[in-house]
């Protein structure tokens, strides 16, 4: 019934008018056209509210899609929930940044409900663990015990539909002895556009970081190390990053009192833009070829 009224009053229109507004709708389509276009060119970074832990979904311009971390044993169900509803079955690749259940305890479920190509992690020995406590023996029988799992370190590189990443910690072999700071931190780069995802780095291994390499400084999206703990994210780690834009992966109310109001004083100061999943909720970023920024929250 629309689509016919508005026939019938465009009839009645002079030929003129009928002629801008057939102009007009051209232009419409054209417009529609060119901003789907740019969408579907877009990279998206989706860091997922988990509540305690970490999981960040990256969505290439085609399409392809990668996971860091999975949250959690309790939110790992939410995690595989948010895929499905993105329409995400298969994964290229997922990486695990170290061993602490807030980052893979949600693989449990990931594993058994989608598809994934290619996983890695950070290689921790778990030899302690495995022989005493039963998750992490699970854990090495459904990530470790596949063929199509490896060990990633600092210096690896790849590229996924022209998405750049490249691991700039941990050096091998692992030279600290506690898992927080053996974190994998990866930069992503694309077309112009860096975010470091800091994981759950400590001070020490920030400082080995600056001694080592320069690639990640000045970069435009940081995921804040450790959900915001005073024991990582130095102030001359922060000033060489230089984030515009700061996400804390963190969950409401914690136990722990993250994130420091110390560190959110250093990332204001430096003039970052900060988001928070307790806040926010879902927070996704969206990136075009001229390394534009958007920011869409879920709250």
């Amino acid at each position: 019934m629309r689509s016919m009224g508005i026939g019938i009053i465009y009839l009645k229109l002079k030929k003129k008018k009928r002629n801008y507004i057939f102009y007009i709708l051209v232009l419409c389509v054209l417009l529609c056209g060119i901003i789907l276009d740019s969408e579907a060119n877009e990279l998206r970074i989706n860091f997922i509210d988990v509540g305690e832990g970490d999981s960040i979904l990256i969505q290439t311009p085609k399409d392809k899609a990668i996971l860091i971390d999975a949250g959690n044993i309790i939110s790992g169900f939410k995690v595989v929930e948010y895929l499905k509803e993105k329409g995400i079955n298969n994964l290229e690749y997922l990486i695990l940044t170290h061993p602490h259940l807030d980052h893979i305890g949600g693989v449990f479920f990931v594993l058994q409900m989608i598809k994934v190509s290619k996983i890695s992690d950070n290689g921790e020995n778990l030899d302690q663990l495995t022989a005493s406590n039963d998750l992490y023996r699970w854990y090495e029988e459904l990530v470790r015990h596949r063929n199509d799992y490896s060990v990633l370190k600092a210096d690896d590189k790849f590229s996924i539909d022209g998405l750049n990443f490249k691991i700039i910690w941990p050096y091998w072999p692992l030279v600290f002895s506690d898992f927080n700071s053996n974190s994998l931190a990866v930069l992503l780069e694309y077309k112009g556009f860096k975010c470091l995802l800091a994981s759950d780095l400590t001070a020490k291994s920030e400082e080995e970081i600056l001694k080592r390499s320069d690639d990640y400084k000045k970069i435009d999206i940081l995921k804040v190390a450790h959900h915001g703990s005073k024991d990582a994210s130095e102030k001359d780690f922060l000033k060489a990053l230089s984030p515009k834009i700061a996400i804390i992966s963190v969950n409401k109310n914690n136990i722990r009192r993250y994130p420091s109001k110390k560190i959110l004083q250093r990332l204001s100061e430096l003039g970052s833009i900060i988001y928070r999943t307790d806040k926010d909720g879902d927070i996704t970023a969206y990136v075009d070829e001229r390394r534009n920024i958007r920011i869409l929250t879920e709250k």
